[in-house]
């Protein structure tokens, strides 16, 4: 597929599209996603759906949560955006794959990398 073509299929997406997106790519259950933003999985599922409209505030929190722009949430088109997902998909399934301890370990240590 071409490069514009490509660039044009994300652009016909919807919020409700890349909200289910970017929850996709890094793993992360709808319940997970639904926790997080202190909401149903119902929902969620009806936003990610397209059936309930999300309000700024909630884009804002997609937007933290899902570790994304708001403005990729909102008009998409974004290849950083992309290959950023994916490498939080990655780090949420192994990162899920330790224990409690294990887990603020890793947490303790990124600490300390942004602290210098």
């Amino acid at each position: 597929m071409s490069e514009k073509l490509t660039r044009r299929c994300n652009m016909d997406k919807t919020i409700a599209d890349r909200l289910k997106e970017a929850r996709n790519k890094i793993g992360m259950y709808q319940e997970d996603a639904a926790r997080c933003m202190q909401m149903s999985r119902p929902t969620l599922s009806a936003i990610e759906s397209g059936k309930r409209a999300v309000t700024a505030e909630e884009i804002r929190d997609f937007s933290s949560l899902y570790h994304v722009s708001s403005n990729w949430l909102l008009y998409g088109d974004n290849h950083e955006e992309t290959a950023k997902i994916q490498r939080l998909g990655k780090y949420y399934q192994l990162f899920s794959k330790l224990n409690g301890s294990e887990q603020n370990e890793v947490i303790s240590y990124m600490e300390q990398m942004l602290s210098k």
